[in-house]
């Protein structure tokens, strides 16, 4: 993790936070972050002395925490790895998929369209693979390599569900919450921002072995991770209900649904 110092260093030198973010290796709101003790999402009303904290812009820090997204699942690198992945180990994938078929169905039933529980059960085929993944011993508890090719075949199966699951969200749940909520501005900038690192975790985890450690590691940040980001949605799931009539609801979900399957029919052709 790069220091205060070293942010702030880049800044004199005439750099804004995007540079300074690049060269560092980190978003450039976690460099705003780091250099001021300060989100940038400017949901927070600052002091007098926050307001003149060494590294503070003149301009508005919002597109700092909220930068054009880009899904590293969505890259050929990270495609091509999911499928090397779920290639090597055939026997584990048909296993993986038979576990998914929970009595309550497919991924998404013809008559569940409803957005809050369509992706609700999604959170649930992927935390399932989760406890799969957290159930296997990796490298740092002498897991087998067989097991710990298991244990990367699963992580593949997590960064394919996610390479629909999260475009998904950012074209029909965020722009409702935004629109339904009071708050839902700084909800929306919070989810897409867990999304962001989760997604940056997977990429990191395309690069990385499951016979080392630094897999391992990466592991437990995912699943950490994840898990966050299913309980935050979860949340927000309450208050759409409360707040989005259920014939909006209904409409949101079933093009989160359109757009799933879209995705699975792309797939397919590029197979």
């Amino acid at each position: 993790m790069p220091s205060r110092s070293q942010v702030l260093d880049l800044l004199s030198d005439g750099l804004d936070y995007e540079e300074a973010g690049r060269r560092l290796g980190i978003p450039a709101g976690q460099a705003f972050l780091i250099a001021t003790g300060l989100p940038a999402d400017g949901g927070d009303t600052l002091t007098t002395a926050e307001q003149h904290r060494p590294g503070m812009p003149r301009e508005s820090t919002q597109h700092l925490s909220n930068p054009p997204s880009e899904n590293p699942t969505g890259k050929d690198a990270v495609r091509r790895w999911v499928k090397h992945r779920a290639a090597a180990d055939r026997q584990m994938r048909r296993a993986a998929e038979q576990r998914d078929l929970r009595p309550e169905g497919a991924r998404a039933p013809g008559d569940v369209h409803e957005l809050t529980t369509v992706l609700t059960r999604d959170h649930d085929r992927v935390t399932a693979l989760l406890k799969q993944v957290q159930a296997l011993p990796g490298t740092k508890k002498g897991g087998s390599k067989a097991q710990r090719s298991r244990r990367g075949s699963l992580v593949g199966l997590i960064a394919e569900a996610l390479q629909s699951h999260e475009p998904a969200e950012q074209r029909h749940l965020w722009p409702a919450v935004r629109d339904a909520l009071d708050d839902g501005d700084h909800l929306a900038d919070q989810g897409l921002r867990q999304e962001r690192e989760g997604t940056g975790t997977l990429a990191a985890l395309s690069e990385a072995s499951p016979d080392t450690e630094e897999f391992d590691d990466l592991v437990e940040q995912l699943v950490d991770r994840l898990r966050r980001h299913v309980a935050f949605e979860d949340a927000v799931f309450a208050r759409l209900r409360e707040n989005l009539p259920q014939e909006e609801r209904e409409r949101l979900g079933s093009g989160v649904v359109r757009a799933w399957e879209a995705a699975r029919r792309g797939t397919e052709r590029e197979e």
